[in-house]
């Protein structure tokens, strides 16, 4: 990017833009629909809400690690991802349970707690992320997630959930309505 003064505001903006859009889908989304069948074989529609939260929620951990790694030449990072990339099964075996257990667990008063909180705290973080760091990042494990690339920059990893969300967003299976 060209002008990287402006990434803070752009992350700002993007964050903002998604957390009322995810906001929003927690007003309309019907209860009745929650538990039904969403387009992706996994998960029900509750689900799937569950884990578009988590990728807010993983970008709020992983971000010291990406500033930390972001520190070092990026080759370093490579066995890191390397490694990572070896345990992609069990990754996915845990990421489909978590989603499960947080799709009965998480209330709609629950996830836009979390949504809350965790949008905060994003925003925080953005802030005090240097002008320098942003275009700096490291090797991810790019098997876990079609989202992940072999490298993400510290704008990346921020730009992450809004491009999660609008994946899984896809396969929610909205109910439809009849016309009476």
């Amino acid at each position: 990017m060209s002008n990287s003064t402006a990434i803070p505001g752009k992350v700002r903006a993007e964050l903002q833009q998604i957390h009322g859009d995810f906001e929003a889908l927690l007003d309309t989304f019907p209860d009745d629909a929650l538990p039904r069948q969403s387009r992706n074989p996994g998960w029900n529609n509750g689900e799937l809400i569950a884990h578009m939260l988590f990728g807010f929620i993983i970008v709020r951990a992983l971000t010291p690690v990406v500033r930390i790694w972001a520190r070092l030449p990026p080759v370093m990072s490579r066995p890191f991802a390397w490694l990572l990339n070896l345990n992609t099964r069990p990754f996915n075996w845990i990421n489909a349970i978590g989603a499960r257990l947080q799709g009965r667990v998480f209330t709609r008063g629950r996830l836009r707690g979390q949504l809350k909180s965790t949008h905060q705290a994003l925003v925080k973080a953005s802030e005090r992320i240097g002008e320098f760091e942003w275009q700096r990042g490291m090797h991810m494990p790019s098997k876990w997630d079609p989202n992940f690339a072999d490298f993400m920059t510290l704008e990346d990893i921020f730009h992450y959930p809004v491009a999660h969300y609008e994946f899984h967003l896809k396969q929610l299976a909205l109910p439809r309505v009849s016309a009476g």
